[in-house]
């Protein structure tokens, strides 16, 4: 079965657990592009979780690896405000015909927050079921080795 990471970051911590996730599973993993430039250091880039909570989205570009070519894809993103954020609504906007029949997984990271709300949220957009997994840095799950415990019991979950 081929299958994809795409993430979608500001910090780099998506892209970084995007890379891991995607050793483990043998696979290749893109970046999910905004077209829009965002803040991305410093308080002001809390400001971007108001567009997460109004339910925008974001132009994105085209990815490289089309979706459709895959059976399962993983999508590795942060929680802005308790919402998607707007890059990746964009994301499952434009390719939601191809995710459809996909074995689909969704990892969150979120600096403290519950993200059983998030989830829900998401789930609203993806047109299959969801194989889920969130990483709370308060919980201190961002570090060695409980990160990679996690992205452990998460791909065997994904597998199955």
């Amino acid at each position: 079965m081929k299958t994809i990471v795409y993430y979608y970051t500001l910090s780099g911590h998506c892209e970084e657990l995007s890379g891991k996730i995607a050793d483990q599973m043998h696979c290749a993993s893109e970046r999910i592009i905004e077209n829009k430039k965002r803040l991305s250091i410093g308080f002001l880039r809390f400001l971007n979780g108001r567009s997460a909570l109004q339910k925008k989205s974001a132009e994105v570009a085209s990815v490289r690896n089309e979706p459709g070519q895959f059976d399962r894809i993983v999508i590795v993103t942060p929680i802005w405000a308790g919402s998607p954020t707007p890059a990746v609504r964009g994301f499952l906007e434009k390719y939601h015909r191809d995710l459809e029949g996909k074995k689909l997984g969704l990892i969150l990271t979120n600096l403290g927050s519950d993200p059983t709300e998030a989830f829900t949220k998401y789930q609203e957009l993806f047109p299959e079921p969801l194989v889920k997994k969130s990483f709370t840095k308060a919980r201190d799950e961002w570090r060695n080795p409980k990160e990679d415990e996690k992205i452990k019991q998460f791909v065997l979950e994904f597998k199955k």
